[in-house]
């Protein structure tokens, strides 16, 4: 009887100091990364959290990597993100956090599921290796720091969707047919961003710079467009980052 009952408590006092041991390291895989930091939030703006229920999105929330940010009607939002990265999110807009180690640098990304943002990249504050990317279903616009939008929908969208742009260059691709396939535009407002399309498979990027934009539909190659002052006017609307204190 006392052999079995020191051999239990061995065994009861083993499997406490694994449970004790391995904890930290349960508690640091279930541990989200944080990502960013609300710094403005107007109208309805909800974020979701692995599998729990959308919430309001507050003034000075921290979002963590894989949070969903949905901008409904009339909503914005401007993030922080990882510290050095500032987006602002339009309304009817829905986006994905991503902050990853890589072997050169972290890399922050932005997965814009629909919608339109504007990322202004701090350029000073990027440390060696680090880069963040903005990517649509069909696109990645990639950069180390530079002021830029990203916009995307379903084909055909309608006219107004990529704002003057739909007018000209990009109305002639919608019109050539009916078929539902991803569009994305990215505009560069300073700096340069490599525009790449992820479905294409050739590892082709296309170097966008300022005043210039990128139309990408479906799997076909970017195409450079040149866009004017006024254009740019039109296309920022909606996306001049909200005051800290709208909440």
């Amino acid at each position: 009887g006392e052999c079995v009952k020191k051999a239990l408590i061995l065994l009861v006092t083993g499997a406490i100091a694994l449970l004790v041991t391995a904890a930290p390291e349960i508690a640091s895989a279930q541990t989200p990364t944080a990502a960013g930091t609300v710094t403005a939030v107007s109208g309805n703006v909800t974020v979701a959290r692995l599998a729990a229920a959308p919430r309001p999105l507050k003034f000075g929330d921290t979002l963590y990597s894989r949070d969903v940010v949905e901008a409904r009607k009339d909503g914005s939002a401007r993030i922080l993100l990882g510290g050095k990265t500032t987006v602002t999110v339009r309304e009817l807009s829905r986006l994905e956090l991503r902050e990853e180690a890589q072997a050169d640098g972290v890399r922050y990304t932005v997965e814009l599921l629909a919608g339109k943002v504007r990322a202004s990249v701090a350029r000073a504050l990027m440390r060696p290796g680090e880069q963040v990317e903005v990517r649509t279903r069909n696109a990645v616009a990639s950069v180390r720091g530079t002021d830029f939008i990203v916009e995307t929908a379903a084909r055909p969208a309608p006219r107004r969707a990529f704002g003057l742009l739909a007018g000209r260059e990009v109305a002639e691709g919608i019109r050539s047919g009916a078929a539902r396939s991803e569009e994305t535009v990215v505009v560069t407002l300073s700096g340069a961003v490599e525009v790449a399309n992820r479905l294409a498979g050739t590892g082709r990027a296309e170097r966008v710079w300022a005043y210039e934009a990128a139309w990408i539909s479906g799997q076909g190659e970017p195409i450079r467009l040149q866009i004017q002052g006024d254009d740019v006017k039109s296309l920022v609307k909606g996306l001049t980052p909200a005051r800290p204190h709208e909440k």
